[in-house]
C-alpha cells in the first residue's frame, strides 16, 4: 500500500511541474505581418495592438489573455519614429516596473521580465515610456522595435 501511495504523490509531483512549466495557458497569440492585417483581424479593436501605430508597422505580434492584460511587439521604419513618439509620454529612467508575461511568449525579452531594471534595460538599448494609452512601452530606435504591455 504503501508503494502505491508514493507512485501516486510521484506521478502527482511530476504532473504539477509540467503544467507550471506549461505557463499560463489561457495566453492567446496574434501574428500579423502588418498593421492592416491587425486592423482587419480584429486586434486594435480589441485592444491588444494599440490604435495609432504606424500604418507601415511590420512583424507585429501580440500575446493576450482573457482579463485584458496583454504583450506586443512590432517593427516600424525611420521614417514612422513620430508616429511611435505619438504612442509615448514620459519616459522612465530609473526604478522598477512590473511586467508578467505568461512562459509562453517566445517573442518576449528576458530583460523586460519583472522586476524590470530600468537601469539594466537601458544598458541594453532600450527606452521604457509610459504610454498616452496606459501601456508601458520598451523602444529600441536603434532596432526599431518597440514591445509594449499592459498588465
Amino acid at each position: 500500500m504503501g508503494a502505491v501511495l508514493r507512485v501516486r504523490q510521484l506521478l502527482l509531483g511530476v504532473t504539477l511541474l509540467v503544467l507550471a512549466g506549461c505557463g499560463d495557458l489561457r495566453v492567446k497569440m496574434g501574428v500579423f505581418n502588418s498593421a492592416e492585417e491587425a486592423r482587419r483581424g480584429g486586434a486594435v479593436t480589441a485592444g491588444w495592438v494599440p490604435d495609432g501605430i504606424p500604418a507601415a508597422a511590420t512583424d507585429l505580434r501580440a500575446g493576450y489573455m482573457p482579463d485584458g492584460r496583454h504583450w506586443g511587439v512590432f517593427a516600424f521604419r525611420a521614417e514612422d519614429e513620430a508616429a511611435v513618439r505619438g504612442l509615448i509620454r514620459d519616459e522612465v529612467t530609473s526604478g522598477t516596473l512590473e511586467c508578467r508575461p505568461p512562459g509562453r511568449l517566445e517573442f518576449w525579452p528576458r530583460v523586460l521580465f519583472t522586476p524590470v531594471d530600468v537601469e539594466r534595460v537601458r544598458a541594453t538599448g532600450f527606452r521604457l515610456y509610459r504610454g498616452a494609452d496606459t501601456r508601458i512601452y520598451a523602444i529600441n530606435w536603434g532596432q526599431r522595435r518597440a514591445y509594449y504591455w499592459r498588465s
